[in-house]
């Protein structure tokens, strides 16, 4: 790996690599909403209390509350992409970590049917009648269901990598799997995802705020401190998880296979930085700044996005799979998901399309 991701690879292989990050980052962005989005819901129960919306102005808990279940269905769907590819790339090792963690796995999907359910009650008037305490609890469950997703996510991503462990786990039967870099891992996933829902939402009340609806003045601050605090946060649990690296994969994401990306996720950093202190300056959203923003952070999970695939690289042989690569690629297939990519696309703008049009009309 003497070259910068994806060069350096065969043709088929560097395409599947690619396209993988690149709806990966599409998934990742929905996700961030939905896992930050559900813990900063939980703060402002416990927060807020009771008290009228048009007493107070618009809050981000306002928006994230209305828009929850949508981007739950926004991550899941566009999470389908990644996960296609994911076992073209990499299909031994994915299918052998699912099999190890077994029930653990599969029980993923009613728990986020579970948290789809729980983000829709949210939204519901009976909701709003019971104690704070009742509120409270089904906002916790739904924040851990997904915080239990991203947590089987990284322990499967981990054990795929480390085939070592293999043959332990399964002659003990057991369905949990623990890594030394599990926990700063999915520390620096987990609040690193802060950011990117303080931007979506930023951009949302933004929106709102030009159809006439003022949000408080207290949110552009508000949402500027918090995507700052969760910047210094997941800088520190990437310095944890860098340290817990072993040297080799070590010298991969800081040499010339992924280091340019870790240069531009630093740079898009920097950039996220400089934009919301000049948002925290302010009582109304600006665009100029949060266009900076979404430039910074951008940057920052395509950096971070390819760098994780350098990291999964650098522990995965992917020599042997070139020909399944070049096999796979001949299939035909590419076409039929580029359309339906397509169609999925003009379907999902077309229902943001209705919903602000309805936010606005009901404002009216």
């Amino acid at each position: 790996m003497d070259r910068t991701f994806p060069f350096g690879f065969p043709g088929a292989t560097a395409f599947y690599l690619t396209i993988y990050v690149l709806t990966l980052v599409i998934h990742v962005l929905f996700m961030n909403y939905v896992l930050a989005g559900t813990g900063y819901l939980l703060f402002c129960r416990w927060r807020d209390g009771s008290g009228s919306i048009a007493d107070r102005g618009l809050r981000a808990g306002d928006v994230l509350r209305d828009w929850m279940p949508f981007a739950l269905s926004g991550a899941i769907t566009a999470g389908v992409a990644p996960l296609l590819f994911v076992q073209i790339l990499y299909k031994e090792n994915f299918y052998t970590a699912n099999l190890l963690l077994y029930h653990r796995w599969m029980v993923i999907l009613p728990v986020l049917i579970i948290g789809f359910y729980m983000l829709y009650l949210l939204k519901t008037q009976w909701i709003e009648r019971r104690s704070a305490l009742t509120r409270g609890v089904v906002t916790l469950g739904a924040l851990f269901c997904f915080a239990f997703t991203g947590l089987s996510w990284t322990e499967n991503h981990l054990l795929s990598t480390d085939t070592a462990s293999w043959p332990g786990l399964y002659e003990s039967g057991s369905m949990v799997y623990y890594h030394r870099e599990l926990l700063p891992r999915l520390g620096m996933w987990a609040v690193g995802s802060i950011p990117t829902m303080a931007l979506l939402v930023a951009w949302q009340l933004y929106v709102l705020q030009r159809s006439g609806q003022e949000p408080n003045e207290l949110e552009p601050r508000r949402l500027a401190l918090l995507a700052v605090v969760g910047i210094a946060l997941s800088v520190g649990c990437a310095g944890l998880y860098g340290y817990q690296m072993t040297s080799e994969v070590r010298s991969h994401v800081t040499g010339v296979l992924a280091g340019p990306f870790l240069l531009a996720g630093v740079v898009g950093l920097v950039i996220q930085i400089v934009a919301w202190l000049d948002q925290g300056k302010k009582t109304r959203f600006c665009p100029r700044a949060l266009a900076a923003g979404s430039a910074g952070l951008l940057l920052t999970i395509i950096g971070m996005t390819t760098v994780r695939e350098a990291i999964r690289l650098a522990s995965i042989d992917v020599t042997p799979l070139y020909v399944r690569h070049a096999e796979s690629a001949e299939k035909g297939g590419l076409y039929v998901f580029l359309a339906f990519f397509g169609i999925n696309a003009v379907l999902v703008a077309w229902a943001i399309r209705l919903t602000r049009s309805r936010v606005v009309h009901s404002a009216d």
